[in-house]
């Protein structure tokens, strides 16, 4: 077992934190969060294989049963609390959409001297989260959103007053599964009668905006926007941070409309027609794109811990604009990480330059666990083949 404290550069101890998540992605993005940051972390989490496991900062890993913690009872609970304080964790933070459900319910029984990463309401998080219920909250606070309609059954499709083309989606969903666009009323009967028995609940349809997608990520302090970053995707791995005003206007309305306290990825999209944005689609919890902010200097999970201890945010956030390639190791990259991280790539800013030699430094975990993952998945296609 590694040791369970570590000394920031100031020389003052951090004791570990503990991150429960269901999703490796989510569970990378926090992991690398913390390691950037010096935060010592355990992971409760049902799939604890990934290269993740391999970072300097990784104190421990418990494995769970997914059931466990969707069912998240009494007894689960209690295992999360005894766990915390048997092994000196200070803070408990969600990564995904089952772990924020699980540490909304867990919250009020955390032993004292053991915190939880602000969080909002378990009411609002549901509300948010539910694509339906988070367009009639749209409705009610006055702010943009697409004509949207509940689709229970097949007669809704007929009474629907939404011109093609449009989007269909289910309700309660992630990572833009089962979204689907429509453009004849065949297709639309098709997509409505395919999902009446949808284990995923009721559908949504929306009228679909010829424009592009822009989303914001926010950490807000009870209402009040703290930190931001305004991304857009430019090509499949290399995303751009940008300031635009009026978005992050609609981010700080919805903020303080809803009194909302924690961190949320909200999706938008501009009209090419007129320029302007509307909501889409919000996320309550950390996002999957998250690492793109901490590489250009917006640490999310680092700045929310640091609220949570009474830090002054205003001397620790900056915006940023710029755009962010993918930064982590990958085969192309694998021989600078080899040289020690001394071949940098051009065209990175002080952030991203950082971050770069972080994740490819050969003390930090990353590139043995690159390479584990290889040597498995080379021996899994061998053996296949053989």
């Amino acid at each position: 077992m590694r040791d369970k404290i570590f000394l920031r550069r100031n020389g003052r101890a951090l004791r570990s934190i503990l991150i429960i998540s269901s999703i490796p992605v989510f569970t990378e993005n926090l992991v690398l969060a913390a390691a950037e940051a010096n935060r010592p972390c355990w992971v409760i989490t049902p799939q604890p294989r990934g290269p993740w496991r391999w970072c300097r900062n990784v104190v421990g890993i418990r494995a769970i049963k997914q059931e466990d913690l969707i069912r998240a009872d009494s007894s689960f609970v209690q295992f999360v609390s005894d766990f915390c304080v048997g092994y000196g964790v200070c803070a408990v933070v969600a990564a995904d959409t089952r772990g924020s459900r699980f540490l909304l319910r867990a919250a009020p029984r955390l032993p004292a001297g053991v915190s939880c990463f602000p969080m909002c309401e378990p009411d609002l998080f549901e509300e948010l989260y539910d694509k339906w219920r988070f367009a009639k909250l749209l409705e009610k606070l006055s702010l943009p959103h697409p004509p949207t309609e509940l689709v229970r059954d097949f007669q809704d499709v007929g009474r629907s007053n939404i011109s093609l083309p449009i989007l269909i989606k289910p309700t309660q969903g992630e990572n833009g599964n089962e979204i689907e666009k429509i453009t004849t009323y065949a297709e639309l009967r098709r997509a409505a009668a395919a999902r009446a028995n949808s284990p995923t609940g009721s559908s949504i349809i929306q009228s679909f905006v010829a424009g592009g997608d822009i989303d914001i990520s926010l950490l807000a302090d009870h209402g009040r926007v703290v930190a931001w970053t305004i991304q857009q995707r430019v090509e499949k791995r290399v995303m751009r941070f940008i300031n635009r005003t009026d978005i992050l206007e609609l981010g700080q309305d919805l903020v303080r409309k809803t009194n909302y306290h924690g961190v949320i990825h909200l999706d938008l999209r501009v009209d090419q027609r007129n320029g302007k944005a509307f909501f889409v689609d919000a996320n309550p919890r950390f996002w999957g794109s998250l690492n793109y902010s901490v590489w250009s200097g917006v640490n999310f999970l680092e700045l929310g811990l640091q609220m949570m201890e009474g830090a002054d945010l205003s001397r620790q956030f900056t915006p940023i604009a710029a755009d962010c390639p993918y930064l982590a190791i990958t085969p192309r990259s694998l021989w600078r990480a080899l040289l020690g991280g001394r071949a940098v790539p051009r065209g990175l800013t002080d952030a991203q330059r950082r971050s770069w030699r972080f994740l490819h430094g050969i003390g930090n975990g990353q590139i043995c666990g690159f390479g584990q993952t290889a040597i498995l998945k080379a021996h899994k296609l061998v053996h296949e083949w053989w």
